[in-house]
């Protein structure tokens, strides 16, 4: 299901699906017709250091990993607490990103950790590397 856009007296109205299917061309591929693909959550909360809002899930089962988050397509411009209470009564799922103890960027891939075991973003950790040489 694609999102429908429209308008409706004068407010712009944009339905996005809570689901969305899953695609593993391989299961396709083995199962033929009978191919049933399953539902999965179409829609996440995202809280980073300096962005909340709502993004897509990726659906990445088909190579045995964890989904992944689109970017944003919906910025909440209230309180990261208003923004949890109102994903957990829509029912979807926050995520929120880890920071990095030392310049407080959100952290978007793997990280590392000071000796104090505070989470660093990669260019902190290598300004750190190069301060211990």
């Amino acid at each position: 299901m694609e999102n429908r856009i429209y308008t409706k007296k004068d407010k712009l109205i944009i339905e996005i699906p809570l689901k969305a299917k899953r695609c593993n061309p391989y299961e396709a591929d083995f199962y033929g017709k009978d191919y049933k693909p399953p539902d999965m959550d179409n829609i996440v909360g995202v809280i980073t250091s300096d962005e909340i809002g709502f993004a897509y899930w990726i659906d990445r089962e088909y190579k045995d990993k964890e989904d992944d988050i689109s970017c944003l397509f919906y910025n909440y411009w209230n309180s990261k607490e208003g923004f949890i209470k109102l994903c957990k009564k829509l029912k979807i799922e926050v995520y929120e990103y880890p920071i990095c103890g030392t310049c407080g960027k959100s952290i978007f891939g793997v990280f590392g950790f000071d000796k104090n075991g505070k989470n660093l973003c990669y260019e902190c950790e290598l300004k750190q590397n190069e301060k211990a040489k």
